[in-house]
């Protein structure tokens, strides 16, 4: 009896059961991880806004900004923000729905507690300088801004 075909065969669905945890385990964060982190993603026909703001105002700004960006379709903004009043402060929420909708497929944003990243296509160009200053005037001048160049 020839066991790799078996071997692989178990392989393959142990591969699928890892991935689907996996894909799981990650589609949201805990919530002390919420706390600490904001995550804005622009991906395919979509935008995720992911994390914790203070406020349902900043929220809405935020979600605001996502569906302008998206020309009106709201269906497209995944909105995982929770409203703690832990959650890292935001100084101007209307330059960060600006930074929404000035973003471009790929970019990743991430705020920790003193530093904003964003992954941009390049971080050279005119449209990564306006969101360096859009971040700095949306996190205040505490936060140290990063742009980070894509794979």
């Amino acid at each position: 009896m020839n066991r790799r075909p078996r071997a692989i065969a178990l392989l393959m669905v142990l591969l699928a059961a890892a991935g689907a945890a996996w894909v799981f385990a990650t589609a949201r964060p805990a919530p002390s991880a919420m706390n600490a982190a904001l995550e804005i993603r622009w991906h395919g026909n979509g935008i995720i806004l992911q994390g914790a703001v203070r406020d349902a105002a900043t929220q809405h700004a935020l979600v605001d900004g996502a569906t302008a960006r998206l020309g009106g379709e709201a269906d497209q903004v995944v909105d995982w923000l929770d409203i703690a009043p832990a959650a890292l402060p935001i100084a101007d929420a209307a330059a960060l729905a600006s930074l929404i909708r000035l973003g471009q497929e790929g970019w990743h944003l991430q705020r920790r507690a003193t530093e904003g990243r964003l992954a941009v296509q390049s971080a050279d160009d005119a449209r990564s300088a306006q969101a360096r200053e859009l971040l700095q005037r949306a996190f205040g001048p505490g936060v140290a801004i990063r742009l980070v160049p894509l794979p």
